[in-house]
């Protein structure tokens, strides 16, 4: 299928804005907006809002619902940041599109990883470069593009400002949204061969807590009760779960425990991750971990479990596969040769997919070393996705409804 006059007049459009893209997230790079900086993803989200507006869109925010008080152990006490909504629909006919993405990092706001350099003539590395501030900026000037050619596409933008810490306080406002959509993209990273995500596992979070009996290691060590040994026996229990060939992954990341070398710890807990390919083998990994609960506070050591999964698996559908094929054929007439795979990561699409919509994602910019203070980006797939993401937003507009459908 070749370019429709109206399709070649967006590519010539976005290409133009290559130059400028890389302007603008430069200037979203430098706001800092990681582990629950309210002040970053302030002034993050007012810049974000300010362009969404200039497309006529109706913006407006949606308050930060409770996160679980046991999710982290450095929660900061804020009540959340607010996620951002534009919808540009009045009026306007054919499927609705929802559009996804997060506006927070993983780095440290006040570290030395702040804004965006150049490493050559191709890429540049900077916090959020590619997770996912080039995503956001793809997705603006496709829907710019948009706009200015085709002001017809039903669209709704979703962004959030705790994707990286498991989306808890805006969960059920993407639920919400997809209610009032057919399709879904995500702007999350290509794979690392450019390639789109079509499926992803589920994953959930879990607390172990642990309370024993405090006492001096020398003159009483046999009155004490290690809650630090109790919960190095737990976490050798639950991570001998993990089966990698059937994707069942259980991750233990922070660990606190005692307060000095010569007193027997009384309290300690471990915070941790599972990945599932399906609900079953979610269920059989939770209840795995629930089981190792034990005691109470007068049978030491008392051992709970705290547990939340909080993102279905996010599999290849029907429906997934149409949309990725018309982003196949979109990137076979624009000279990109795409392909489709699935990831070991999770993202929104998980969400979203579960509430009824199915989600192509990996639509946002090609990086690499995510998650890194050496994080990067591949500045010219700025207007290389930009234009992907368009056009494919085009195509699936032009759906009569009879292929691309809500997966209920």
């Amino acid at each position: 299928m070749s370019l429709k006059s109206i399709e070649s007049e967006i590519v010539q459009f976005v290409c133009a804005q290559q130059s400028a893209m890389e302007i603008r997230l430069a200037d979203m790079v430098a706001i800092a907006t990681g582990r629950d900086d309210q002040k970053g993803l302030n002034s993050m989200r007012a810049l974000l809002s300010a362009r969404l507006k200039s497309m006529g869109a109706d913006v407006h925010e949606l308050a930060a619902a409770p996160r679980p008080a046991w999710i982290t152990q450095n929660d900061t006490g804020q009540i959340g940041s607010p996620t951002l909504v534009a919808r540009r629909v009045q009026g306007r006919s054919g499927p609705t599109l929802l559009i996804a993405g997060h506006m927070d990092t993983v780095h440290d706001p006040s570290g030395e990883f702040q804004k965006l350099s150049r490493l050559d003539d191709k890429r540049a590395t900077g916090p959020g470069a590619a997770d996912m501030k080039g995503g956001l900026e793809v997705a603006l000037t496709a829907l710019e593009a948009l706009e200015k050619h085709e002001p017809n596409v039903r669209w709704i933008f979703v962004i959030n400002a705790d994707e990286e810490a498991g989306s808890f306080r805006s969960a059920a406002h993407l639920a919400d949204i997809a209610k009032e959509c057919d399709a879904g993209f995500i702007l999350e990273p290509a794979l690392p061969n450019g390639g789109l995500v079509v499926e992803r596992p589920g994953s959930g979070q879990f607390m172990i807590d642990v309370v024993g009996r405090a006492a001096h290691s020398g003159r009483d060590f046999a009155n004490g009760i290690s809650a630090v040994n109790a919960l190095a026996q737990c976490i050798l229990k639950v991570t001998s779960l993990s089966d990698v060939q059937r994707q069942r992954i259980v991750n233990i990341g922070p660990l606190q425990g005692g307060d000095a070398t010569n007193i027997v710890a009384d309290h300690a807990c471990a915070w941790g991750n599972i990945r599932f390919a399906n609900d079953s083998d979610g269920a059989q990994l939770s209840g795995a971990i629930a089981a190792i609960a034990s005691g109470d506070a007068h049978n030491l050591p008392h051992i709970s479990v705290e547990m939340s999964l909080n993102r279905p698996p996010k599999p290849c559908t029907e429906q997934v596969a149409l949309l990725a094929d018309i982003a196949l054929a979109v990137g076979h007439d624009i000279g990109l040769h795409l392909s489709t795979g699935k990831t070991g990561g999770v993202s929104d699409a998980n969400l979203i997919q579960a509430a009824g919509v199915p989600c192509l994602d990996g639509l946002g910019a090609r990086g690499g070393n995510l998650h890194r203070t050496d994080e990067f980006i591949e500045l010219e797939s700025l207007s290389e996705r930009a234009t992907l993401l368009a056009l494919l937003l085009l195509r699936v507009s032009a759906d009569t409804g009879k292929n691309i459908s809500r997966a209920k």
